[in-house]
Order: structure tokens, then sequence, then C-alpha cells
């Protein structure tokens, strides 16, 4: 097998790595992660929350605060089957959350054999009675994986059809009686939620994806206040800001907002491609990264300082850069050089990727950034895509109000502030957005749009 082909770049989405374990670099946000300190993970798409969220749970018996008696849960939140209960007693959807805690905490506690009987047959009973639990598997047992196990089946007989009505306060019981149970066991109960982008009633629209997610945090707002129930909510970031519950403020001490210096990019990288280097045994810090991935890729004469103006290169209009960026330009550049190799074309100035496979994964990588954004915000499609083909990717106020396609100041102004707010368009003056005239578009979105000349 050829050096080239021994490198493991992954596939760009964590949901889907089999091996992330093999590579995951444990980064300082990974530690803060890890803190008993940090309820709220922020981040845009790509920055590397769902990675972190599955290694949380492969490497539990690993993090301090998830080590017995600790326990912890994680869960990508399904309402449907929740909602489909519990909207016949009630609308409030924070009382539709308080349902879905309280059975995750339930399923949970029925795992520990020094469960109290008593606090058995209450959690058994309530998933029987709220319609999570059935002989034939419910939608909800599926996800979950959960058998029907011993004490399943008098519940089954004796509590259906249901002979007393269900009332929300049984959610309710379910929390504060599994935080006495767990505070007697000097034990924190964790809950980590991960995908709450995705999350919805029957496939809603983007108002109610802000409302969910407003009364989840209401629901957590009222719960934080427990001694045991504790909480690891992944928030994308731009959602999250949008989001509206009394005493947000209060959540300031307890959130991490994901950035990645070139330092953590490099060294991410580069245990990706330490399996070229089966000799060292050190930890992985930056001058070695680097030393290793200019081995690999020749950067190109237009990137005189290598992946340090990549890095520059990659920032979006809030200075942000995206693993998932870097990660996709590297298999990409891997695929295009393997392509050339085939094609006997080997000309790679000493190193395993070739610049032209990386020029041509630049452009790949740009691509897949733009439309990972025209997928997330469909509202800004159609307007961002006006500035396609456009001669530079500066602008003053009046310039980009023009080639926006807005005419009415005020609607330019607020296009403008949320597209500055999400990171399509950086603003270059050091004033605020609304009194700002001098815009640019981030370098991978203008190469998506063919905005401006390279020697621009």
């Amino acid at each position: 097998m050829s050096d080239i082909d021994k490198i493991d770049f992954g596939i760009g989405a964590a949901q889907q790595e089999r091996h992330l374990r093999d590579f995951f670099y444990r980064s300082t946000s990974f530690d803060l992660a890890c803190s008993e300190k940090t309820y709220l993970i922020l981040g845009p798409k790509g920055a590397g929350k769902s990675a972190i969220f599955q290694m949380l749970g492969e490497l539990q018996d690993e993090v301090q605060i998830f080590q017995k008696p600790n326990q912890w849960v994680g869960d990508e939140p399904q309402l449907r089957d929740h909602w489909n209960t519990i909207h016949s007693i009630t609308e409030s959807k924070v009382a539709l959350w308080r349902f879905y805690l309280a059975s995750l905490i339930a399923e949970r506690l029925l795992e520990e054999e020094i469960l109290p009987d008593n606090l058995q047959k209450l959690y058994k009973r309530f998933l029987v009675r709220w319609g999570l639990v059935r002989e034939v598997p419910t939608r909800w047992q599926a996800l979950r994986t959960m058998k029907i196990k011993v004490g399943f089946g008098d519940f089954l007989s004796t509590e259906l059809p249901l002979k007393v009505p269900l009332g929300a306060t049984e959610c309710d019981q379910i929390i504060y009686t599994a935080d006495e149970w767990l505070n007697s066991q000097n034990a924190d109960l964790w809950l980590c939620l991960d995908s709450l982008d995705e999350v919805s009633l029957n496939g809603g629209t983007g108002d109610e994806l802000e409302d969910l997610l407003s009364n989840l945090m209401r629901a957590v707002g009222e719960l934080i206040r427990l001694k045991r129930i504790r909480f690891k909510l992944f928030f994308r970031s731009d959602i999250y800001q949008a989001l509206t519950y009394v005493n947000k403020d209060h959540f300031s001490a307890v959130k991490l907002e994901l950035k990645w210096t070139k330092e953590d990019i490099a060294i991410l990288l580069g245990h990706r491609v330490a399996v070229l280097h089966p000799e060292n045994k050190s930890a992985i810090i930056y001058p070695l990264a680097l030393e290793w991935l200019n081995e690999v890729f020749d950067w190109g004469k237009q990137y005189h300082h290598g992946f340090e103006d990549l890095y520059d290169l990659f920032k979006d209009g809030n200075g942000n850069v995206l693993p998932r960026d870097f990660v996709n330009l590297c298999i990409e550049a891997q695929k295009l050089q393997q392509t050339l190799v085939k094609q006997g074309i080997s000309d790679v100035a000493g190193k395993l990727i070739s610049s032209a496979a990386v020029e041509g994964a630049l452009q790949r990588t740009a691509a897949s950034k733009l439309s990972d954004f025209l997928q997330v915000f469909e509202n800004f499609g159609e307007t961002f895509k006006q500035l396609k083909g456009h001669k530079s990717h500066k602008f003053t106020r009046k310039q980009l109000s023009e080639a926006l396609g807005k005419k009415d100041p005020l609607d330019a102004q607020l296009v403008i502030s949320e597209l500055v707010r999400i990171g399509a368009i950086a603003v270059k003056d050091n004033f605020a957005v609304n009194r700002s005239d001098s815009f640019e578009i981030p370098p991978l979105y203008a190469i998506a749009l063919n905005i401006g000349g390279k020697n621009e």
C-alpha cells in the first residue's frame, strides 16, 4: 500500500465516522466541554459539536464527570411520539420537553440494578401509561433499543387501556424522585442532547424550531436548580442566538463557544497523518503536526506560508475556521491525487499530494461550504447567490445592497445584518454592522461564487 493510501482523513461528518476514536484530537474545546461547568456547547455547522458529543459517549469511562457513580445518557431528540401523547393533555411545549426528559431519565435509571423496587415500578408504570413501551415495540423503544424487561408485563395488562387519565404532574414525579434518589447515591445524571437543529414535531418550519428550542431552554431553566440532574446541550450558534427565554443571560457562565485556532486544526490533521510516522510515541504538538502536513502537501506557490496561509483563507466573516472545511480539503485533495497517480501524472515536487490536487480540492471545498450554507440558511439562498460573478469581493454598503438586489435601505440593512451575523459577509472597518461602509465576502464563499479575480 502506498503512503497516500495509508492516510485516512475520515469522511468529514462525525455522525457517519466509524473510526473517529482512532484519530480524535482532544482539543482544549473538548476538555472544556467535559467540564462540570459547561452546559451549553455552541458552534456553527462543521465546528465539531457532533464529534465531541460522540466522543463523550465513547470516552465516558475516561471523562471524570461521567465516572461512577455518575451516569450519562446521550440522545438526539425525536419528539413525534411524545407530542402525539401529551398534546391531548396540554399544548405546552415546556410540558412536552419535561415529558421527553422524564422518559430519558426513567429509561436510564431502570438500567441500574440498585434502583429501589418502588422506583422501578413507578418508572415502568410511567413508560407504559405514557405510550412509550408496548409489547409490540413503539418507535421510541426501537430508537432507544429498549427491550421488555421483567415487570413491564404486569403494567401492560393492568394499566391498559388507561383507567386513570394522564396528568403532566406524572412527568414531574419521575424527574423529582430521580433527583432525590441520585442525591442519596451521591451521583449526577448527565443528559446530553445533540442534533437539536433537527428537532421538529412533524417536519416543521424554522419558526417551529426556534419555538421548540426556546421551550427546551425554559424547561432546562426550571430543572437546572435540581441537585443531580445535569445537562450538556449542543446547539448551532445561529439558532441559539435566536432563542428567546427568560434569564437567558444566566446561562452565559455555562456556555462554551467552539473556536479552532490554527494550532488546533494542524494537530487535528496531524493525528490523521500520524499513520505515516509509526515511530513517533510522543504527543503531537503544533510544530510536529505542521512538519508532517508540509511533508504530505505541496500547498502551492500562491500560499507562501503553506498551511498558515490556508488557515486565513478558510476564515468566515466572523473569523471562525471550521475543522470540517479542512478535513474536506484533505479528503478531496487525496482523492484527486490518487486519480492523478492512476493517470500517470506525478508532478508532486517531492510531496505525497501535489499543488494541482490541493487547488482542485480547494474549489470543491468552497463549493461544499456554499452548499452547506444554502442548505442551512434557505431564506438567504437566492439573495446570496445574486453575488455570483461579481467583479470584486469588496463592497461599500451601497454596492452590496445593489449586488444583493435590495433597493429599499431598510430591507438591505436587515439582510446585510443577518448575513454578517452568520458569517457570510465580513465587516472590515471596525464599525458596528449598521454603521459600516466596508464589507467583504469571505474567501471560500468568494471562490464558490466566482467573485473577483485570483489577484484581486
